[in-house]
């Protein structure tokens, strides 16, 4: 197998330019991770939105 150095030149060039944009891509990913949210971070909002709902109800009723 003979190896043609444009090709291997090419070849090496269209995988560098395309690790370099995944790595630009993680890097934006990180930069606005807050835009992602974790289904257990929203799990864990909607429970602290549950309790304070159920302590504003208790205190706002009057001793029978």
């Amino acid at each position: 197998m003979t190896d043609k150095p444009g090709l291997v030149a090419a070849i090496t060039a269209a995988i560098y330019s395309y690790m370099e944009l995944e790595r630009k891509a993680a890097v934006r990913v990180g930069v606005g991770s807050s835009l992602v949210v974790s289904p257990w971070r929203h799990f864990g909002r909607q429970e602290l939105m549950r309790q304070r709902t159920t302590m504003q109800r208790r205190a706002g009723r009057r001793p029978s």
